[in-house]
């Protein structure tokens, strides 16, 4: 059974969504960009700005000069959230494999659908109906029989319209297309496969893996694939998981260290909080980075038992960042995410201190006994006649008095937030 596979594409989705809860934006030059700083990049630009010569990546004082009457917004995320979430909601009532791709592009496997709702490509056009209806968003779907031909399908067919391309004629379809338009070429490989004179899809698939090989290296089997419309990779549905998600972009896309760590800061405050509001600790924690290109970076950690203090988390969150801060490029995005949930024990402080207590009686009895012999005990727990060891606390020890430490503290801090509200107090790096 051929599968089918379709890509629904809301082209400059933050801006759609702007459109639909303020109408005056329609069939204007909008952009998303933090407007904070005219250093800032634009993130994502209507069709309107494209056509008056704005780009996304462009410094936003050089497309204000281009644009006279350019109106930017600034991000936000929770109301792109919202928006994406009713899209799954409508998408889920015609199958439950379904892929999330970005702000505004879902991947839905119909196969096999057909006796419910009839040919795919008749399911993709009731879809592309109820999304304009219910939520005034207008979509492009692509239909294949994989996600590659379908997502590129959906880009080609611009503006609101519908592309069926056959099973068996993925190959002619790519063909003349600009290569721009396959998912793996990015800003780097476009380049290169400039300087050779590759402007189509035709052309690209002309080459052997070996010719490719010398291009791309490793990546030469993906674009020797894509090139041909080949993609057996399935439709894959988002974690139903639950996870704390905090995430926040840049006012403006920057290298500065102390820049990357206020903002993990606030981050790590805001997860940390949610965690104990529910009273729970998180055994697995995400960084993730968007960089200015594009690209984007993550690192993941398992931290037992589990987290949920502000300090234990803010540990966790830079570490993760320093591994997966792997390049030079400006970074515009940061997201951490927390999740396998435990349930926080209520008496584990209690423990901790007696614990500490009885260790704490049991080396000063010894110290004491010992200090007439000039014996004293190692932080490893071995006896020597030597001081070295004195006065020293075992590491176990030493986490314990850490731990208690930091939960009474972040419990101040909470107490703090709940009086005086949630920027009442903070972190504050101190230079030097």
């Amino acid at each position: 059974m051929d599968r089918a596979i379709l890509h629904l594409d809301i082209p400059a989705f933050p801006v759609a969504v702007e459109r639909v809860v303020s109408p005056r934006l329609r069939e204007r030059p909008v952009v998303v960009a933090p407007s904070s700083s005219t250093r800032a990049s634009i993130l994502v630009a209507s069709l309107e700005a494209r056509r008056a010569g704005v780009f996304r990546g462009m410094p936003l004082a050089r497309a204000a000069r281009i644009c006279r009457d350019l109106i930017v917004l600034p991000p936000n995320e929770p109301l792109y959230r919202r928006a994406s979430d009713a899209i799954l909601k409508i998408l889920h009532g015609f199958s439950p494999l379904l892929e999330p791709a970005g702000g505004g592009h879902v991947f839905l496997d119909m196969t096999g659908t057909s006796r419910l709702f009839g040919r795919s490509v008749d399911s993709a056009d009731r879809i592309q109906q109820e999304v304009r209806q219910r939520l005034r968003l207008s979509a492009t779907l692509g239909v294949a029989s994989n996600k590659l031909v379908s997502r590129v399908a959906a880009r080609v067919i611009r503006p609101e319209r519908l592309y069926d391309v056959f099973p068996g004629s993925e190959r002619p379809f790519l063909a003349p297309l600009e290569v721009d338009l396959l998912p793996g070429v990015d800003p780097p490989s476009r380049e290169m496969l400039s300087e050779v004179n590759i402007a189509h899809v035709r052309e690209l698939a002309a080459l052997e893996v070996a010719h490719l090989r010398l291009l791309f290296g490793r990546r030469a089997w993906r674009f020797y694939r894509e090139a041909r419309g080949i993609d057996p990779s399935p439709v894959r549905p988002p974690e139903a998981a639950p996870s704390v998600r905090e995430e926040e972009t840049l006012p403006e896309d920057s290298n500065e260290d102390a820049l990357h760590r206020e903002a993990l800061d606030r981050l790590a405050a805001r997860a940390a909080a949610r965690l104990r509001g529910m009273g729970l600790l998180a055994a697995r924690a995400q960084v993730r980075l968007g960089y200015a290109d594009g690209v984007s970076s993550e690192r993941e950690e398992c931290p037992a038992p589990g987290i949920a203090d502000d300090f234990a988390v803010r540990r966790v969150v830079e570490g993760l960042f320093e591994k997966a801060r792997g390049r030079r490029i400006q970074i515009r995005h940061l997201e951490i995410v927390l999740s396998d949930f435990r349930e926080a024990p209520r008496q584990l402080a209690l423990f901790d201190v007696e614990k500490e207590e009885t260790e704490s009686r049991v080396e000063g009895s010894h110290g004491e006994a010992s200090a007439q012999h000039g014996v004293v005990p190692h932080s490893s727990g071995a006896w020597g006649i030597d001081g070295s060891g004195a006065g020293e606390v075992s590491p176990a020890t030493e986490a314990a008095r850490r731990k208690r430490r930091d939960s009474a503290l972040t419990a101040a801090l909470d107490r703090i937030r709940a009086r005086f509200g949630a920027a009442a107090v903070g972190f504050k790096r101190c230079s030097g």
